[in-house]
């Protein structure tokens, strides 16, 4: 005779409201999954014409990468002159491959530029680095590119210049905003003015939904913008709305810069928010948390001028 297993609460009858809450998460993420992969899409169709108004915006064609002796590369505040990284021959006929015989010269690209930096400037990864050349100033700028956030399934670097808080506030309220208006997420990325050493946060063109935030803007774009601040980026920051702020597979695999913050606001309907801080090893190839307190200022760390003589310390109670 075969006897059927049962558990505790179904031999009494009980529902298990813990169960039943992880088969509802389990549903509410399969949902999420799956639209994230039709938003997706539709964000990799309409990328190259949003705008502001949700109508079709001209592209802006790049400046051609047409370098010269007067050239100079602007990165972290500093004005590099091209010649430090290229020689006569390279910048007057171009960078000199051997096909059998044959030697081809290949114009300079911005990649090539990238690739000569990197051993000076490590943050200058291929995959998060976009080198832009803009003509009317003869500079080439390093744009740091921000990834695809969506939701789903060293902390010594940082301790020297704490973040206002009031950045990290002004964000949550945007998030709050759009959280409670469309129920969608929001991007955002802060930097740092390397020689006034003040920060401010930068709100680049983004596609946005429930489950899915899809930064659009073009490189060039953000380095015209940006082009008089001798700027690096921080942090990418994005909010999780009302859900929790918990990384997802999207953003395990989008936050993988090295020497770049990354933040997650989840729960923006309480009262205090959830925080996630992160950076990611790439000598361990995963991600370390960092406590809030190594990154942003705390607002209740100021002395409050209130009489507190009627307090009294006792050693024991």
């Amino acid at each position: 005779m075969t006897i059927e297993q049962t558990d505790i609460f179904s031999m009494f009858n009980i529902t298990d409201e813990v169960a039943v809450k992880k088969q509802q998460e389990e549903e509410v993420r399969k949902k999420q999954q799956e639209e994230s992969r039709n938003l997706l899409e539709e964000a990799r169709k309409k990328a190259a014409t949003v705008s502001k108004g949700n109508e079709p915006a001209a592209k802006k064609e790049n400046d051609t990468f047409d370098v010269n002796f007067d050239t100079n590369i602007y990165h972290l505040g500093e004005q590099l002159p091209i010649t430090e990284y290229f020689t006569t021959e390279e910048l007057e006929n171009g960078i000199p491959t051997k096909s059998k015989e044959e030697i081809k010269y290949e114009k300079i690209t911005g990649d090539d530029v990238r690739k000569r930096l990197e051993k000076d400037y490590p943050d200058l990864v291929a995959a998060y680095t976009e080198m832009v050349y803009l003509k009317k100033k003869n500079m080439i700028i390093a744009v740091p590119k921000a990834k695809k956030k969506g939701l789903s399934d060293s902390e010594s670097s940082f301790s020297s210049l704490k973040i206002p808080f009031s950045i990290l506030s002004d964000f949550i309220s945007l998030a709050k905003e759009y959280s409670e208006r469309y129920g969608v997420e929001l991007h955002a990325d802060i930097y740092i003015n390397v020689k006034t050493r003040e920060f401010f946060m930068d709100i680049p063109s983004q596609l946005v939904s429930r489950y899915l935030v899809q930064p659009v803007e073009e490189a060039y774009s953000i380095a015209e913008r940006l082009m008089d601040i001798p700027f690096k980026k921080v942090m990418e920051i994005h909010s999780h709305h009302t859900m929790a702020a918990i990384p997802s597979s999207i953003d395990n695999e989008s936050e993988r810069c090295p020497g770049i913050l990354y933040a997650i606001v989840g729960r923006v309907d309480q009262f205090f928010p959830e925080l996630t801080l992160r950076v990611f090893d790439p000598i361990a190839d995963q991600h370390r948390k960092i406590h809030p307190n190594v990154v942003f200022e705390n607002p209740f760390n100021e002395s409050v001028s209130i009489n507190t003589d009627m307090v009294e310390v006792c050693s024991h109670v």
